[in-house]
């Protein structure tokens, strides 16, 4: 396949073979699992305070996660009568709404991001050290089940459909993050084609993690075992799976692959994988690059998914 991989260096634009140019208020329903046909509560309700000033803030509880976790919502300053916005989703690297790393939000409204592009901006906060996957049931039902991906299908996006003027479908849905949080963004791309347009993933995380990696940081807690990994979220078997190589093989470039080195992480493997596997994307190099929110690469990856600015 032709003009399948658009690779940016910043500083110079280099082109491959494969290049082609560029209150109180508390909500409580049911919701019914993909998977099945268990029912799960959930309590949302509007915190009259938020985390972030600008935001809107909601404090979600339910049995996805283990305790009661913020939802920051960033808006449009203007909102158009009977308009339908997109979403961004950002999905975060630490615990809670902020750490070592910065805050998604705080930077895309430093951006202005949702006035300039029309479009509404989400963080979720999980409890869990966020590796994004989903954790077998567990047998015995006293034990937390940690479910990091359905929390974003199953809660998160059903109630932003309900609650905001949301584009609800799949070309209205765009995911956003960098480091391990790469691993939601490709496994919710990638297991959910139809659910999501594009994701855009800085420095993601070693797709492979050695034994020694999953045991000791913090990823058994989100995946249960390291077979429900492999089977079932591994980045790299999911990118050569013909399901994935079919729904992402079109004309458009669904995945936006960037990093602030060349050796970082998973970028490499995750690099050739696409490129075995003929799946269009786009590829941009930031060289010397920190690691975080606010080191500078945020800007590029929202304009590589958006649309261009409002003038």
């Amino acid at each position: 396949m032709k003009n399948s991989r658009k690779t940016t260096v910043l500083g110079r634009l280099e082109h491959h073979r494969y290049a082609k140019p560029l209150a109180f208020i508390a909500v409580t329903f049911l919701i019914t699992m993909m998977a099945g046909t268990i029912m799960a509560d959930v309590k949302i309700e509007k915190d009259v305070q938020p985390v972030t000033p600008g935001t809107v803030c909601y404090t979600v509880t339910s049995d996805y996660q283990t305790g009661p976790n913020k939802l920051e919502v960033l808006l449009p300053d203007k909102m158009e009568a009977g308009k339908k916005y997109p979403v961004l989703y950002t999905l975060p690297v630490n615990v809670g709404t902020s750490g070592n790393w910065g805050s998604a939000i705080v930077e895309l409204q430093k951006l202005d991001v949702p006035n300039r592009y029309g479009v509404i901006v989400v963080a979720p906060a999980y409890d869990t050290e966020p590796w994004f996957g989903d954790m077998p049931k567990p047998a015995d039902a006293s034990k937390p089940w940690i479910r990091q991906q359905a929390y974003i299908t199953d809660v998160i996006i059903p109630f932003m459909d309900k609650e905001f003027p949301t584009r609800a479908e799949r070309d209205g849905r765009y995911l956003i993050t960098f480091s391990k949080a790469g691993f939601g963004a490709f496994g919710l791309l990638l297991r959910n084609p139809d659910l999501f347009a594009k994701a855009a993933v800085y420095d993601c995380a070693d797709p492979v993690p050695a034994t020694e990696i999953f045991n000791t940081w913090g990823m058994i807690a989100s995946y249960g075992t390291l077979a429900n990994f492999d089977e079932n979220f591994n980045i790299i078997r999911l990118l050569r799976t013909d399901k994935v190589i079919k729904a992402l093989q079109g004309g458009d470039r669904r995945i936006v692959l960037m990093a602030g080195s060349l050796q970082y992480g998973g970028v490499n493997l995750i690099n050739q994988t696409l490129q075995d596997s003929k799946i269009p994307y786009e590829f941009i190099v930031f060289p010397g690059m920190g690691h975080s929110w606010n080191a500078g690469w945020l800007s590029m990856g929202v304009h590589a998914l958006l649309s261009s600015p409002k003038p």
